[in-house]
């Protein structure tokens, strides 16, 4: 497949600081869920499933939280929907390159209700589609990103990877410094030599 520019190219709304906030909680959730279903009792549906569910909670929990006013999650269900800058894209677990799930390229109920308010859109009314996709490595799966834009003919005219930077809590950013103890080795007291300093200082006074 050919190279492809940034989606901001085609979309101004989709510039690269807010897609890398929300591919970066993306995976970040992702991750935590394939760290939580790594159990001998896990199969590969729980491994599939839990970080789709992950994602999904992530985005509601981003929604709630609102310090990102450009972010909206327009749809809950599970062809979930988010709005970034007013800009719509659903997420499906796939290869972006072979992809098995065509019928999620066709566009959802919320998709097609916004199109019906604001009518051809900028982007000359692209689908915008997010990939998350896994190596399947049994020693710990890589996972990626790719956003793809579809035209009306679903041929891919724009694909982007992102490149992921893992989020840092912020519990972990300081660390408090380290102070070594010195250890006082314990002295003995002996008794007598005390209470015969104590007679001669009696004899002295006398």
């Amino acid at each position: 497949m050919p190279e492809f520019q940034h989606p901001s190219e085609l979309e101004p709304k989709l510039s690269r600081a807010h897609l890398d906030v929300v591919f970066n909680n993306l995976l970040d959730a992702a991750y935590k869920a394939l760290e939580a279903t790594s159990t001998d009792d896990d199969t590969n549906w729980t491994r599939g499933v839990f970080p789709y569910g992950r994602i999904h909670g992530r985005f509601i929990r981003l929604q709630r939280e609102g310090d990102l006013p450009w972010f909206r999650l327009v749809n809950k269900t599970l062809d979930y929907t988010v709005s970034v800058d007013g800009v719509l894209m659903q997420f499906v677990t796939d290869d972006p390159d072979l992809r098995k799930k065509g019928h999620r390229l066709q566009k959802n109920q919320v998709e097609r209700y916004h199109d019906s308010l604001l009518g051809p859109a900028n982007d000359g009314n692209l689908t915008w589609r997010v990939y998350v996709d896994s190596d399947r490595n049994p020693d710990g799966p890589t996972l990626t990103v790719s956003i793809l834009g579809f035209d009306t003919n679903r041929n891919v005219i724009c694909k982007w990877v992102h490149n992921y930077e893992p989020l840092v809590s912020v519990r972990t950013t300081t660390l408090s410094p380290v102070v070594e103890i010195v250890d006082s080795l314990p002295t003995r007291r002996d008794k007598d030599v005390a209470q015969t300093e104590m007679k001669d200082t009696d004899s002295k006074d006398e």
